[in-house]
């Protein structure tokens, strides 16, 4: 017993030397490295290896931020929005009143954009990473339907909101590469356009005066590397990696764009037909040379529309990108912009685990509200 409690004390004097030599020398400025007890006895070191052996063998250290799928495919954990649980959950009175709610809110909304002359109004949903490949998930993670999505689809009715679930599953048994991002959350060009492409047929009865890109323009021409993966940054998992990023023709089109941050009216980009990011409450405006449409957007989007953003310049001379959580509030600002900017269209793409989220319930103000403030903007 002697023995042992000395081997251990032995080791824990060698943890108290090696583990603060092991931060001084992996700092990219050893001599600068602040000599506190929380720098020195930082253990982020072994973490990060822990958590990349883990990975290999399917393991997530982190199991509520993200989850390890089959063949080191990563998905969200239940942390993020309940995304496990509401894909499991069923119909239950709670995710049924919450449809109904939201769906009530939606025909209020279409009614009051056709009284303040937008010709239409619709919502497309972005699926979850793991309701399009739950193959690829654990088995006690995988999506049971009918689930939250469903009650919520039941409430809204098939018209205003866009079910591009089947859609996606049904594309990606013909395609050879995915359409989702191996460890990130969301769906690449290729799964962006086939989305598209959904899209434009459900209101091409509604919107008969819409021209769409050509069935070629979807195709893929080839796939690059690419790197920046959100789920490895949740998981602090130390890879460089580049995943395969298809590129589909239509990001070859002419199709010449002019950026503008919307509140200051100034340039932020010029040429070309880039993906376009957005930051909450800095709406961005592009402007197309070459679309197919001249008509205004007014687009309440998420990450969900960054490799959308393409299809909708080539689409669309004016598209004004707005967050959706920006406008969908009892103070926001879709009434105002409305009135002020005068889109001839509004969609919005929300991500699944977002589309039941509270704020599609807002409903609509007054028909009055801003006509007397509210001029239009340029």
């Amino acid at each position: 017993m002697r023995k042992l409690t000395q081997l251990f004390l032995l080791l824990v004097f060698c943890a108290l030397l090696v583990v603060p030599t092991i931060n001084v020398f992996s700092s990219p400025h050893p001599l600068k490295v602040k000599w506190k007890k929380k720098s020195l006895y930082n253990m982020d070191f072994a973490l990060h290896q822990l958590t990349a052996a883990l990975y290999q063998l399917g393991i997530s250290t982190e199991p509520g931020n993200v989850v390890v799928g089959l063949d080191g495919w990563l998905f969200l954990g239940n942390d993020s929005e309940h995304v496990i649980s509401d894909g499991r959950e069923g119909f239950t009175p709670k995710t049924i009143a919450q449809g109904e709610k939201i769906g009530a809110a939606a025909a209020a909304w279409e009614n009051w954009l056709y009284e303040n002359g937008v010709k239409l109004y619709r919502v497309m949903i972005g699926p979850n990473k793991g309701t399009v490949y739950p193959e690829q998930m654990p088995f006690w993670a995988r999506p049971l339907p009918p689930n939250a999505t469903d009650a919520l689809l039941k409430g809204t009715g098939s018209t205003r909101y866009v079910d591009l679930r089947g859609v996606l599953k049904e594309a990606k048994t013909s395609q050879a590469e995915s359409l989702y991002f191996k460890t990130d959350t969301h769906w690449n060009s290729l799964g962006a356009g086939i989305a598209f492409q959904a899209f434009a047929k459900s209101i091409e009865v509604a919107a008969p005066e819409l021209r769409w890109p050509s069935e070629d323009t979807y195709r893929p021409i080839r796939v690059e590397p690419r790197s920046g993966n959100d789920l490895i940054s949740y998981f602090r998992l130390k890879l460089d990696v580049a995943y395969p990023s298809p590129v589909v023709a239509l990001q070859e089109l002419p199709v010449e764009t002019t950026r503008y941050e919307f509140n200051s009216k100034s340039v932020i980009g010029t040429g070309g037909n880039p993906e376009m990011s957005i930051q909450l409450g800095q709406p961005v405006l592009v402007r197309s040379q070459g679309a197919l449409n001249n008509k205004r957007v007014l687009w309440l989007r998420d990450s969900f529309g960054v490799a959308l953003s393409p299809f909708m310049a080539a689409t669309f001379n004016e598209v004004l990108h707005v967050h959706w959580m920006e406008a969908f509030t009892s103070d926001g600002r879709l009434a105002e912009l409305v009135h002020a900017w005068k889109p001839d269209y509004v969609f919005v793409t929300v991500v699944e685990r977002f589309a039941r989220s509270d704020f599609f319930t807002t409903l609509p103000p007054p028909i009055e509200r801003c006509l007397s403030a509210c001029t239009r903007a340029d």
